[in-house]
């Protein structure tokens, strides 16, 4: 059955190697009118575009860095309507380009995430953060409890992401807020009245590849800008800013600390109430911004 033709876009920045490992699984699943869009963000190494044209996809460069300013270019410069987002550190499962496709062609959607598992590589630490294992489909709305998705494993229509502006360059890795560039676009899409839907055929399995010490550092990350991302949210949306910081403070936070402390798991309450912490100081730091 014939599709829509579908572009990709992947940031990434000084990881030739692992985008290698991204484009080998992507590339034999494109049709004939599909595209990849591959942004450099600002890399010092020169082989990312080596790599890139190899598979023939098309490559910008950004001088300045930032995922969500390198995503943005990527979409804006994509030739067709339904846009699809994954990372370098990404392997797509088998089918993934026609089931993201067929997804963000459905009348009832018009923004998609899907599922996200993982894969370790190099002795990575223990994952943390909430995956999107779920087996059903899910309607993504302003009632939705507990994670929606990610970008790594998400899709748009071209117009949708227009209306909205896309992805806020002040979030996201590059940037002092570092993460949340995600989630707080998909709170941007459902206050501008798009729902979304969360599909588990889109399956996608995320590398592990970070040490113990560089995932203490990233729960760090994860926390400015889920407090940052909290403290715009509250401006717009008091209820959903309500189920947020239950979730992400208390259930996946200090309770969840709590719990790795009663089995001996101390790295894990490390992480956790790193993660909090973080919370705290970006919401602090966001709401006293120039």
């Amino acid at each position: 059955m014939t599709r829509s033709p579908l572009s990709v876009v992947i940031a990434t920045k000084d990881r030739p190697d692992q985008l290698a490992q991204c484009l080998e699984r992507l590339r034999p699943q494109l049709g004939p009118d599909d595209e990849i869009v591959v942004v450099d963000s600002a890399s010092r190494d020169d082989r990312t575009a080596h790599v890139a044209l190899g598979v023939g996809a098309t490559v910008l460069r950004s001088e300045q860095a930032g995922t969500s300013l390198a995503r943005n270019l990527g979409w804006r410069s994509a030739r067709h309507d339904l846009v699809a987002f994954i990372d370098d550190d990404i392997r797509v499962d088998d089918g993934w380009v026609d089931a993201m496709a067929r997804a963000l062609s459905d009348s009832s959607s018009t923004w998609v995430t899907g599922w996200i598992g993982l894969e370790r590589f190099g002795g990575g630490a223990r994952q943390l953060n909430p995956t999107m294992l779920e087996t059903e489909p899910a309607r993504l709305d302003r009632k939705r409890r507990g994670t929606m998705g990610a970008s790594a494993n998400f899709g748009a229509r071209r117009n949708v992401l227009g209306a909205v502006g896309g992805f806020d360059e002040r979030f996201g890795p590059g940037r002092w807020t570092a993460a949340a560039e995600d989630v707080e676009l998909f709170d941007r899409l459902l206050l501008a009245g798009y729902e979304g839907r969360y599909e588990p055929s889109i399956r996608v399995f995320h590398e592990q590849w970070r040490t113990p010490r560089a995932g203490l550092a990233l729960q760090w990350r994860y926390g400015k800008g889920m407090g940052a991302r909290i403290a715009r949210l509250v401006r717009h949306d008091r209820q959903r800013t309500r189920h947020e910081v239950y979730d992400v403070v208390w259930a996946d936070g200090l309770h969840a600390a709590g719990k790795c402390l009663r089995v001996r798991y101390e790295m894990g309450a490390l992480l956790i109430l790193t993660r909090v912490l973080g919370i705290m100081v970006g919401f602090a730091a966001w709401l006293v911004r120039p």
